[in-house]
């Protein structure tokens, strides 16, 4: 599989799943909830970077057995909720991962794999509803890997079912990252051309065994940490209650059905700043907190922001942080604009407050831009794999009695 960079160090959220009518559809609605783990200090934010970094290496390779896929390794946050497998439920915490489109858990049969003795697992005996397959698993990360097997049983999410989904046993865990992990395996929400095994995904199979209207699914980020709930996700509709529905009216083409990835026509500042100028590709992608840019656009944002350049990241004076110029992404010949506080990260050390920047870049790659939670946390994201399309509209603000 073929993911993203999961750098997530600004929320641990966690999902509980519970049906919901938004309009007059079938859908599933998932509250979206956050254990607040940012970053205690300067330096904190600094390891949690570096090593999203490292797993970004992976990246840029391609494996026989299928495209690899970087965890959400740093751990510090991700989307995970809980699922059920077989006759009667077993019980799972899966991250929910726009990077991948496979489902694994760790299997009865992983016995000498460490990580696997910290979470549920699955035991195919114990289900009437378990079909064999057998044919080998091997998914490789950024800093560890997984080998298993497929098997097939029905899939529980609240009271929907969705029968006969394929998905990994796992007998092999490394035991980093995923030994500390609060999430037992990964639920993919991606295209099924990085499918390893090719497997239909499961929101796919939703749509096929009709138990949600449409073919999306969309997110709304709440990135205020002292605020709950922390988000929704909702498969086969959109919360109208959320987004002013008519700016949803620029449905953007995706240029390559193995992500959700787009042309983005430019970047720019009113004050002089342009970088992708002669347009450039882009992913929009949950499991990343930061915007990660080529390092010459991103280096050019620092410079125009006046920061300070440690590494792959910068930071600049809080004081100047209400005179800095908006940035403005144009995709499919509109605007979306990101005011300071948008893309301002704040974090403290030793007592004094760092405003950190939220663009990263990785050193030697030809990486397209990345849109984490830094942009979509603006943004009512809506994907849309029916018409092969993504969509950015403007959240509603309401109001709390």
């Amino acid at each position: 599989m073929y993911g993203f960079i999961k750098m997530k160090f600004a929320l641990f959220l966690s999902l509980f799943f519970i049906g919901a009518a938004v309009s007059d559809v079938r859908i599933l609605r998932i509250p979206l909830h956050k254990i607040n783990r940012e970053p205690r200090n300067y330096h904190e934010f600094v390891k949690t970077v570096t090593e999203a970094h490292n797993s970004l290496q992976r990246f840029l390779v391609l494996q026989k057995s299928g495209v690899q896929e970087v965890l959400k390794n740093n751990l510090n946050a991700a989307y995970y909720g809980e699922i059920s497998l077989g006759t009667p439920l077993q019980n799972f915490s899966v991250v929910f991962d726009t990077g991948s489109s496979n489902l694994w858990v760790p299997s009865s049969s992983c016995y000498f794999s460490l990580a696997c003795w910290n979470h549920h697992y699955y035991k195919r005996s114990k289900s009437s509803t378990y079909i064999k397959d057998d044919s080998p698993l091997s998914i490789a990360y950024g800093t560890g890997e997984v080998e298993g097997f497929l098997s097939t049983d029905t899939l529980t999410i609240n009271t929907l079912k969705v029968a006969n989904q394929t998905f990994g046993e796992i007998t092999s865990i490394s035991r980093k990252p995923f030994r500390e992990a609060k999430f037992d395996g990964i639920l993919g929400l991606g295209y099924p051309s990085i499918a390893t095994g090719h497997v239909v995904p499961p929101v796919y199979n939703m749509v096929n065994q009709k138990l949600i209207d449409r073919p999306i699914f969309s997110f709304y980020l709440n990135r205020n940490p002292k605020e709950t709930p922390g988000g929704e996700l909702i498969f086969g509709g959109i919360n109208e209650e959320r987004v002013q529905n008519d700016t949803l009216n620029n449905p953007i083409p995706i240029s390559s059905q193995r992500y959700w990835q787009f042309r983005m026509d430019g970047v720019n500042t009113l004050t002089g700043g342009n970088w992708c100028e002669n347009g450039c590709d882009a992913i929009a992608d949950t499991g990343t907190s930061l915007i990660i840019g080529p390092p010459k656009d991103i280096l050019g944002i620092f410079k125009t922001l006046k920061a300070t350049v440690e590494g792959p990241f910068a930071a600049v004076d809080c004081k100047a942080v209400p005179t800095l110029p908006d940035i403005v992404f144009k995709i499919n010949a509109r605007s979306y604009t990101l005011k300071p506080e948008d893309y301002i990260l704040r974090v403290r050390n030793r007592g004094i407050e760092i405003c950190l920047l939220g663009f990263s870049f990785l050193s030697g790659s030809n990486l397209p831009w990345i849109l984490g939670d830094v942009f979509l946390g603006k943004f009512y994201t809506v994907f849309d794999f029916g018409n092969n399309t993504v969509s950015f509209g403007q959240i509603k603000q309401i109001k709390l009695l």
